[in-house]
């Protein structure tokens, strides 16, 4: 069940304004007006609806996905700490997509427009998780020339690099990386725009190179490894 705590007001005296301010010019977080807990499942927003406000990950990992004209979903980001969604409140429009929170649950910051776009900090802040944002578009948008592999691999090594927690304890001396979240092989086949029988196939290969491990969704990767995969998946084509 989605939970929302508004963070207390201080008393604002001269005194507290003048160490607010002080933090703030030392501090590039975002300004927030609320807390919002979800578990896992909840929907933060919808697609369609109006964008009152964007939000920031501050815990766990939410799943964007935006309603097909057959009217399915499709999988289109996942998103974790740091990442912010919602921007689309930042030209007081509807939300073009839904995010929903994945496994886990999820714990995300909604922000004071307002109070970001006013601080130089904040609105650098802002500034540079919408560039990540656009650069994973750009990433995605780059594979669709790729085959399919290529794009598999591409698609893993960026969650893992960016989502995955690290395991330290491998004897094979590999980077390896868990996902703290579920990924099925229909979110594979999603995200990447193929069959799902293409993404189990993709995985199995991966997973008797020994790059990928796991199953049922709990995975653990190996993200250079998967790098290099989706090299040798282009060179069979050329």
């Amino acid at each position: 069940m989605m939970q929302v705590h508004e963070l207390p007001r201080r008393e604002r005296t001269k005194a507290t304004l003048r160490a607010e301010g002080e933090r703030m010019r030392r501090d590039d977080s975002l300004p927030s007006v609320a807390l919002v807990h979800l578990s896992a499942g909840d929907k933060l927003y919808g697609e369609g609806e109006q964008a009152v406000a964007p939000f920031s990950v501050v815990e766990g990992v939410l799943r964007v996905s935006v309603a097909l004209i057959d009217g399915r979903e499709r999988l289109v980001d996942i998103v974790g700490p740091g990442d912010v969604v919602g921007t689309a409140a930042l030209e007081a429009t509807r939300h073009a997509e839904s995010v929903v929170a994945a496994e886990g649950g999820a714990t995300v910051s909604k922000l004071d427009l307002a109070g970001t776009l006013a601080r130089g900090a904040s609105r650098q802040r802002l500034a540079s998780a919408l560039v990540k944002q656009l650069v994973r578009s750009r990433e995605l948008a780059d594979d669709l020339g790729l085959p399919m592999g290529a794009r598999i691999c591409r698609i893993l090594a960026r969650l893992a690099t960016r989502l995955g927690e690290s395991l330290d304890d491998n004897a094979d001396g590999a980077a390896w990386r868990h996902l703290p979240f579920s990924l099925t092989h229909d979110d594979v086949a999603l995200l990447a725009g193929c069959a799902r029988v293409t993404a189990t196939r993709v995985m199995g290969d991966l997973k008797d190179a020994g790059v990928l491990d796991g199953s049922r969704g709990d995975y653990a990767l190996v993200p250079d490894a998967l790098l290099a995969a989706a090299d040798e998946y282009v060179c069979d084509v050329i």
